[in-house]
């Protein structure tokens, strides 16, 4: 495939990059930045209180405003290292270490440091065998299938259950958090919208390639896990399918309200502070069809009061539903309900503290939290399928094209979810903001509504039409008549497979989290990511290089699986926290080994032993492995432009006050270059200079007019 190709290439995205790349767009020039991250050194700054005007204090945020500067006059990103460049008969040729290539008419080397390698025999050789770097993170908010419905990450715990890419859900073994600032990979599937997948560019997410994806979907291939930042349209995202059937007969009263607060009485359950008009209900109450669609009536549009509960139907065409639902309570708990019609508003009311308290706990009070519990996941499809039709009795219409359900709870949206593709039925799922809804109005088939919350919906259309309409008993009149039926979705090996509708890259400043699980994957509302590499090391040995906080967490984290972690670190005493220090030391399973530094990572086809050596002694000692973890810091690496650029003897580019090297279109700024001052505003104003400079470049080539440069 042909290389893609710019105007100007930029290697590095601190500020000397970044600010290269504003500088060159507005002088309309295609640009691209490549940098394993976005900020530098400037991630590491906590204050920045040099820099001219700017009050925030904080390097990582200063570099949050540079890019998304650089984003906005239409810089592209791409997240990769450079391995090499050459010189060509036109321009030149960028190749990255995972073997993309890109070509340019000019090069700014603008990368400053960049983190460290061991440099050892070995080490390129186990890269992804052996040698690991856990850089695989997702924002705080983001959505993780968790328990009985959805959770934010941040508040996910250890031995949580979380839905993994077979179907399966497994125990969270640890969540990992590290602070983060650069580029997001924005993710936005044609079918679940309910929220866009936001992943580091390193995050790998289970995928399949279609050489055409609409509506053929030719040539789709097997699952691969593939990193966020080489994803592109012709990609599919995995979407597990829960397949496990798992029934309960009955529901016991006194356990779900709570033994302390009831009695029994003539082998019936009543609350233990009973009044006259106390209504009994039976000790065990058994879950069959009836009670599924109940259920499905009540978490639709039901509310608890404060003596029972309601359920709500359109007074001119759900008479049925009403009845219905008052039959199933009268028949299953023993209680007459009341049904009467208010406008265009049938309620169905039933008076007991006890089946108010049994509603309560298992399905939640408003209608924002309601929920299902975990179990209701793995009932039979037949009981499931009378969830579906109260669901959608209680919530739902028939409009030209599909069916819909709409719900103001997003736990309730994805357990629905889950629930239709275990029918084969992929839906669709839209979130109207609250914003949204304020415009729409307030009144709804008759009712007066008050919008307090965001709301979803999910639509079934399409190849589905015909499934649903089996499930509601109420046949879709589109059926008869369409002449051909569109897949945006469809199912195969027990995943849903989702066309990714758009991909972004962002700016973000701020903690990423990630879990490590007993499956090495877990679930987003629209996709499958791999979880860090630790759980890799269970019941394993692991060394980890370095002294600082980077490895004394990968230490702490490694004590969760490995057997054995070695510590190595080449001075008498850590550079870390107090704290992440103590906790290291404290475990039973780490050694600390002062005082040494790697020379050689051993193995045939994966990695099996590091060796080391004192520092002062020059003794050698084989440590056996099956992994190691380098958290070194940062390195300046200008090795793959040494043919093209002429170096002092700290590897520093050697640049002209025009940012010129020896090679004529390859340019350089800020850290990399030999200037004499590392400094935030002098890089920016280097990587200014480098973009003028470049752009007459351009110009003189072409045989225009060019900026005038006066040094005088």
């Amino acid at each position: 495939m042909a290389e893609k190709k710019f105007d100007v290439l930029i290697v590095g995205g601190g500020a000397a990059g970044l600010t290269a790349a504003i500088y060159a767009r507005r002088k309309e020039l295609t640009t691209a930045v490549i940098s394993v991250d976005v900020g530098g050194q400037n991630l590491l700054t906590e204050q920045e209180e040099n820099y001219p005007g700017y009050t925030e204090r904080s390097g990582p945020k200063l570099m949050e405003i540079f890019f998304s500067q650089a984003l906005k006059f239409g810089t592209e990103y791409i997240a990769g290292k450079v391995n090499k460049v050459e010189k060509l008969k036109e321009g030149f040729k960028v190749t990255l270490t995972n073997g993309e290539t890109y070509e340019s008419q000019v090069v700014i080397l603008a990368h400053g440091k960049v983190p460290k390698s061991l440099g050892i025999p070995g080490e390129d050789k186990f890269i992804g065998r052996g040698v690991s770097i856990c850089a695989t993170c997702m924002p705080p908010s983001s959505l993780v299938v968790v328990n009985n419905s959805i959770r934010p990450i941040s508040e996910v715990e250890e031995d949580n259950l979380v839905l993994t890419h077979d179907g399966s859900f497994r125990r969270v073994l640890a969540a990992t958090s590290r602070e983060y600032s650069g580029p997001l990979i924005k993710i936005r599937t044609r079918m679940f919208k309910e929220q866009d997948l936001f992943l580091t560019p390193e995050h790998m997410v289970l995928v399949r390639t279609a050489r055409k994806v609409n509506p053929t979907y030719s040539n789709l291939t097997s699952p691969q896990w593939l990193e966020a930042k080489n994803l592109n349209e012709k990609h599919l995202l995995l979407y597990p399918i829960v397949r496990e059937i798992k029934d309960i007969k009955e529901i016991d009263v006194r356990k779900i309200v709570g033994r302390e607060k009831t009695k029994i009485k003539k082998n019936l359950v009543l609350p233990k502070n009973e009044r006259f008009t106390t209504k009994s209900l039976p000790k065990k109450i058994k879950i069959d069809n009836e009670f599924m669609r109940l259920a499905g009536y009540f978490v639709s549009d039901g509310s608890i009061t404060d003596r029972g509960f309601n359920l709500y139907f359109n007074g001119k065409k759900e008479q049925e539903y009403a009845n219905d639902s008052a039959e199933i309570i009268e028949k299953k708990f023993g209680l007459k309900a009341t049904v009467y019609k208010e406008g265009n508003v049938i309620r169905v009311q039933v008076y007991s503290i006890l089946i108010r308290e049994i509603f309560q706990k298992i399905f939640g009070k408003y209608s924002y939290n309601k929920q299902l519990p975990h179990e209701f996941l793995f009932f039979p499809l037949v009981k499931q399928r009378h969830l579906i039709k109260g669901i959608w009795r209680g919530d739902g219409s028939i409009r030209e094209k599909d069916f819909v359900i709409n719900s103001n709870s997003l736990k309730l949206i994805e357990q629905i979810k889950n629930i239709l593709l275990r029918f084969n039925i992929i839906p669709g799922i839209r979130k109207i903001s609250l914003e949204k809804l304020k415009e729409y109005g307030s009144k709804i088939n008759g009712r007066k509504i008050v919008f307090k919350h965001d709301k979803y919906e999910i639509t079934i259309a399409g190849p589905s039409l015909q499934k649903m309409s089996e499930i509601v008993s109420v046949k879709h009149p589109k059926i008869e008549n369409r002449k051909w039926i569109t897949h945006h979705a469809m199912i195969k090996d027990n995943f849903a497979v989702l066309p990714i509708k758009k991909i972004e890259v962002v700016n973000y400043t701020g903690p990423v989290l990630n879990l490590a699980t007993e499956n090495n994957s877990y679930v987003t509302p629209n996709g499958i990511v791999h979880n860090c590499d630790a759980p890799f090391y269970k019941n394993k040995i692991a060394v980890v290089i370095g002294g600082g906080n980077s490895a004394l967490e990968a230490a702490e984290l490694l004590t969760k699986f490995a057997t054995k972690i070695y510590l190595v670190h080449r001075r008498d005493a850590f550079r870390g926290d107090e704290i992440t220090q103590n906790k290291v030391k404290a475990a039973k399973n780490v050694e600390i080994v002062f005082n040494s530094v790697p020379i050689e990572v051993k193995g045939k086809e994966k990695l099996e032993a590091v060796i080391i050596e004192d520092v002062n002694t020059k003794k050698r000692r084989e440590l056996k492995a099956d992994g190691v973890f380098v958290e070194i810091g940062h390195v300046l690496d200008t090795e793959f432009v040494k043919d093209l650029v002429d170096r002092n003897e700290l590897n520093e580019v050697k640049a002209n006050r025009s940012m010129e090297t020896k090679t004529p279109g390859i340019f350089a700024a800020g850290d990399v270059t030999d200037g004499p001052f590392k400094q935030t505003v002098n890089a920016a104003s280097e990587g200014a200079v480098a973009a003028l400079t470049a752009y007459n470049y351009l110009m003189k080539k072409q045989g225009r007019a060019a900026i005038k440069a006066d040094w005088s």
